[in-house]
């Protein structure tokens, strides 16, 4: 039996990214190669360079949680955002910090200020 998983790409290419990145999540948990997943860069015309960046952010985190290789493409220069992201574009400074603070580097070195729960599903 053929399990199809949700491919980054493929989350981030979806109608509603935050479904696809659910979706993704919970495949990537399961999935016996978990490379496969990440390894396609995800190009997309719909998405925003902030989804583009969150994307290669995520790639990178869970390469590096599960022993995996990096995928090249998450290196590339374009995956940084040139002024900060905070979750749920927050204004707020104390949330701000707290972000700043617990956010992991996977995604501070690309401008983005998730917090520590950015990859994870309840």
């Amino acid at each position: 039996m053929v399990i199809n998983r949700m491919r980054l790409i493929d989350a981030i290419n979806n109608n509603n990214i935050t479904l696809g990145i659910g979706q993704f999540l919970d495949d990537f948990k399961r999935a016996d190669n978990k490379y496969e997943l990440i390894k396609d860069e995800p190009i997309s015309m719909q998405a925003s360079k902030a989804a583009l960046c969150y994307a290669a952010a995520v790639a990178h985190k869970l390469a590096n949680d599960s022993n995996i290789n990096v995928p090249e493409w998450v290196y590339r220069a374009t995956y940084v955002m040139p002024e900060p992201v905070y979750a749920h574009n927050t204004k707020n400074e104390k949330f701000q910090e707290h972000l700043r603070n617990t956010s992991f580097p996977e995604f501070t070195s690309r401008n983005l200020f998730y917090g520590d729960n950015v990859v994870s599903r309840c």
